[in-house]
């Protein structure tokens, strides 16, 4: 019986070189069909309901409450509130460019010199002075046009109250306009007063009774003070608060007409505020008005010390 033969063992060199081959084969392979994937992905179209990175900042924002989408946001410029109107301005808008048949201009058409009432003043002017009104004449304070401690005025004051009803003044004490005034000893008085208490012509006629009182009291209590009646100011033509208070330009003008006879008779002098503010209609001009047609813008009061100043040859 014939021995077998052992069958020959290949090499340890040529068994790992196999081994190495067959590890880069599987490596190539793997890199080819990852290159493959890659390229397929790249081409496909993106699925219809899969959200994309404009879209997740649409839910964004309509998860903080903006209801505006991403593009109604470029396209749109952002939502300004409205300002609230404290004053009648209009803005001015740009004149067009001339064209080249422009005629040149004619005498008719030189534009003037304005006739705008001036604004400028000293408050070192009236340093020593004070002003006795209503609530007309706080703003003189209240805007910073003079300094309180030249103000006696009060919310609702009439010449009756003026020497009857006490009123805070700057310091934190109290007294009637005309116990300040005593107190004061200023160089100039300036009232102004009327616009409450015009609601009746019976009224009136006591208010003018009442006036001439104050000015003699304060003629007795400030015998080297200068004394000053200020015009009743005018109102709108729709102004709500003269409608509430029944008042009307014409009652205006006959009271002031009274308050000139009033000075005539105690050497007090009149200055016409009136109509330094009225428009063309003779109405309180919205240049000057608050909204409710009776009170004074800000610049308004510069206007009135203005022309104060300039009247009495400051």
């Amino acid at each position: 019986m014939q021995e077998k033969r052992p069958k020959p063992k290949l090499p340890r060199s040529v068994i790992v070189l196999n081994i190495i081959m067959i590890l880069l084969i599987l490596l190539v392979c793997g890199l080819t069909f990852s290159l493959a994937f890659s390229a397929i992905k790249k081409e496909e179209v993106p699925a219809t309901g899969a959200p994309t990175s404009r879209d997740t900042s649409s839910e964004l924002l309509n998860m903080n409450g903006i209801t505006q989408s991403a593009e109604a946001t470029e396209d749109k410029p952002p939502h300004t509130p409205p300002v609230p109107m404290t004053k009648r301005t209009t803005e001015p808008t740009e004149p067009p460019p001339p064209s080249e048949t422009t005629p040149e201009p004619t005498a008719e058409s030189v534009p003037t010199e304005s006739t705008s009432p001036s604004t400028s003043y000293s408050k070192e002017f009236f340093a020593n002075d004070l002003f006795i009104g209503d609530s007309i004449s706080t703003g003189l304070y209240l805007y910073g046009k003079l300094d309180m401690k030249n103000v006696a005025a009060g919310i609702g004051y009439t010449p009756y109250k003026a020497y009857s009803e006490t009123i805070e003044l700057y310091d934190g004490t109290s007294a009637t306009a005309l116990e300040y005034a005593q107190r004061m000893q200023p160089n100039r008085i300036f009232i102004m007063l009327g616009s409450n208490g015009m609601g009746s012509s019976t009224d009136i006629e006591g208010m003018k009774g009442s006036y001439a009182t104050l000015l003699e009291k304060l003629a007795d209590s400030c015998p080297e003070t200068d004394i000053y009646c200020i015009s009743v100011s005018p109102v709108t033509a729709d102004s709500s608060s003269a409608a509430s208070a029944g008042i009307t330009n014409e009652m205006i003008r006959n009271f002031n007409g009274s308050v000139k006879e009033i000075c005539n008779d105690t050497g007090a002098m009149y200055l016409d505020l009136y109509g330094l503010l009225i428009d063309e209609n003779g109405c309180f001009s919205e240049d000057y008005a608050e909204v409710d047609g009776l009170h004074f813008l800000g610049t308004t009061y510069d206007v009135m010390l203005s022309f104060i100043q300039n009247e009495i040859g400051g």
